[in-house]
């Protein structure tokens, strides 16, 4: 039976901030990220009847993504642990998400791709827009199992 693809969509909304990036974004800001998440197999056969052509049921789906990805990220300050109002939202009681990394919506989708794989998901690729006319696309056969590598350089658009 060929490959189906199914794809369900989310959004979350967190703050961040791009130390020594040479635009707007060094600041501290936020964005109202949309994350797809596309998910790849073979439909379920007759001997599941509940789930019969289903690839995945997105109830599923969703509670996957809403566990490894929007409850750490959603409302959060995503940090590197590198920027200047990092102790000051944690002294606040502000949610921070410490992911030691820049937090490039390249990196950002290289990283949820690798927390989706890791959870079982047999997750084909995300793409998450950053902005409606932004966004970044990383496919799960290019992450490699013990984890992505995370660019040191880059920005985000704030347009």
């Amino acid at each position: 039976m060929p490959t189906t693809r199914i794809c369900k969509i989310f959004t979350f909304d967190a703050a961040h901030q791009l130390i020594g990036h040479s635009g707007k974004c060094a600041n501290l800001h936020g964005h109202t990220y949309t994350l797809e998440v596309v998910v790849s197999g073979e439909p379920i056969g007759e001997e599941n009847p509940s789930d019969e052509g289903f690839v995945m049921d997105f109830a599923k789906l969703k509670a996957v993504v809403k566990t490894e990805v929007t409850d750490i990220l959603d409302h959060a300050f995503i940090s590197r642990g590198n920027e200047p109002a990092l102790e000051v939202l944690r002294a606040s009681g502000s949610k921070v998400a410490v992911l030691g990394f820049r937090t490039t919506a390249e990196n950002l989708a290289r990283y949820i791709v690798y927390r989706l794989k890791t959870a079982g998901l047999p997750v084909e690729s995300v793409k998450l827009w950053e902005t409606q006319t932004a966004w970044a696309q990383v496919y799960a056969a290019e992450v490699p199992d013990d984890g992505p590598f995370y660019q040191e350089v880059g920005g985000c658009d704030s347009e």
